[in-house]
């Protein structure tokens, strides 16, 4: 499996830590924001979070509210953006999915399950490029974001083409298995609310997507 840039390990581990963590931007790129955990959230801050996970997971209720769960902690670092809600549930999925192929991988039917090992490793090492994007996309405030910006549509493809295997994994032998590897569940749940939320258009953009196609 690809290591993860620091960043991203460093956010990673952030998100698991019980008490508030500052995480650090790499030092080799410009400083950006920072997701901080559990910093104080306004009821709107909050607000925000819970009425992005409800719009865009109407379709499976139990999805909204874990990504409510998964983000409530960031609620006051992501302050009603759009851009920094998708840094942390991006950054939350990879972390999940990395759970998902660890265990798979000793799972007594790991042969049976390579094609979704495949997807989820292919995924992750797709993060090595995209979660720098993504960070810089953070700091961009929502109705200033491009809709052709290239850091955009780089993380776009990555996350599309990774939302449409997903399911070939899921086909594939995932949905046998889900209920004797408890880490399915959350990777499933945090990889449909990122495509969810990633995928909403910000309030400037004329194109349902940057490539001009509809999601």
């Amino acid at each position: 499996m690809s290591t993860l840039p620091v960043l991203l390990v460093v956010v990673i581990a952030a998100f698991a830590a019980g008490t508030s963590t500052r995480v650090a931007a790499d030092a080799t790129r410009p400083s950006t924001p920072l997701l901080v955990e559990n910093v104080t959230a306004s009821p709107e801050a909050q607000d925000f979070i819970r009425a992005r996970c409800n719009d865009t997971c109407v379709r499976r209720p139990v999805v909204a509210r874990a990504c409510y769960d998964l983000l409530l902690p960031y609620a006051g670092s992501i302050n009603g953006s759009y851009n920094k809600a998708s840094l942390a549930i991006i950054t939350v999925m990879v972390s999940k999915l990395t759970d998902l192929a660890k265990d798979l991988r000793g799972y007594g039917e790991a042969g049976r399950l390579e094609g979704c090992i495949k997807v989820l490793d292919e995924a992750i090492a797709g993060a090595k490029e995209t979660m720098p994007k993504l960070d810089r996309i953070s700091t961009i405030a929502d109705d200033k974001l491009d809709a052709k910006d290239p850091d955009l549509i780089l993380v776009w493809n990555w996350l599309y083409s990774l939302d449409n295997n997903f399911t070939k994994c899921w086909d594939g032998g995932l949905k046998r298995v889900m209920d004797r590897v408890p880490s399915s569940d959350a990777a499933d749940y945090s990889e449909f609310a990122a495509a969810a939320i990633f995928f909403k258009p910000r309030p400037n953009w004329s194109l349902p997507s940057p490539d001009g196609s509809k999601r």
